[in-house]
């Protein structure tokens, strides 16, 4: 007997020349449109359609042209502009082409790096890596997914060139792959960490350097913001405390603070609203921790 998927209300419009099918009142399945036929815009346009369904034995076909549209939609709001649109759009992409057993979502994955990353050599490991940090958590793939769009943000805003923007954003997809090598548990807590689990936590940063420079040849400034993204410009960050950070470091890392206060709460502590988090780090800047120059160039991105 033939299975049937039922097709996401956000995704219709996304496939050209899967046939669809609906439920029938009797129970049963009928064809709503052809393999090839489009459904009407009028229709699309207000929602007038029932529940649609796709046959299981067209799934890898459907994810391949379901991954196809979203990458031309990513590309046009990257050439846009839609910054915040940008987020959510690659957030999705990659939320469904490393579903397990999507296997032609992976094959269409690389395309969406490329579009983000240029032709960059090393695109393939990079794939492999969120692959390996989605296997780990989909809160920690949500959160890199998060830190690589505010960092496009930031790149657009104040015209880095392209090359710098695609550096900036390889640098801020690998920033927490060190985290892939943690339990779990510990990634995903929202208790606050005691003084053993955070020793351990701390070693992430060595760990995503050090994966980096072993199995690939990204070059140093992604290797040491993997490694630097949570040290601090007086000395009190780790994993050695240094005080001289490359600036990606210091960008990816003043970042990775903002989108984990903003967007992650705990037992401890709420989710901030953004102008909540920014008064937090201007604290944070007013001791020293982080460049005063780069936190006024970081917020004036944020209220464009």
């Amino acid at each position: 007997m033939a299975e049937y998927i039922i097709v996401k209300k956000s995704q219709v419009s996304l496939f050209k020349t899967i046939p669809f099918y609906y439920h029938t009142q009797n129970g049963d399945y009928a064809l709503y449109k052809k393999k090839g036929d489009r459904l009407d815009e009028s229709r699309l346009q207000k929602n007038r359609y029932p529940d649609l369904y796709i046959l299981d034995a067209d799934r890898d076909e459907a994810m391949a042209e379901l991954i196809a549209a979203l990458n031309k939609d990513f590309e046009k709001k990257i050439t846009d502009g839609k910054l915040k649109e940008v987020r959510h759009t690659l957030e999705y992409i990659i939320e469904e082409a490393l579903t397990p057993g999507q296997e032609n979502g992976m094959n269409a994955l690389p395309e969406t790096l490329n579009i983000l990353l240029g032709r960059y050599q090393n695109d393939n490991q990079a794939m492999e890596y969120l692959r390996k940090i989605d296997s780990n958590s989909p809160i920690l793939i949500k959160h890199t997914v998060n830190v690589t769009a505010l960092t496009l943000q930031f790149c657009f805003f104040h015209k880095f060139s392209e090359s710098d923007t695609r550096q900036l954003a390889m640098a801020a997809l690998l920033h927490d792959v060190g985290s892939s090598q943690i339990d779990k548990n510990l990634v995903e807590t929202s208790k606050r960490l005691t003084d053993e689990q955070f020793k351990i936590y701390t070693t992430h940063p060595k760990m995503g350097h050090d994966m980096i420079i072993q199995s690939t040849d990204f070059n140093t400034a992604i290797q040491k913001v993997a490694l630097e993204h949570h040290e601090r410009i007086d000395g009190t960050g780790y994993p050695s405390g240094l005080k001289r950070l490359t600036s990606y470091s210091q960008l990816i890392g003043l970042i990775d603070s903002y989108e984990s206060l903003t967007y992650r709460a705990k037992l401890f502590r709420k989710a901030k609203k953004p102008f909540d988090t920014l008064n937090l780090i201007k604290e944070e800047v007013l001791r020293g921790k982080f460049s005063k120059e780069l936190f006024k160039k970081f917020t004036s991105c944020l209220v464009k």
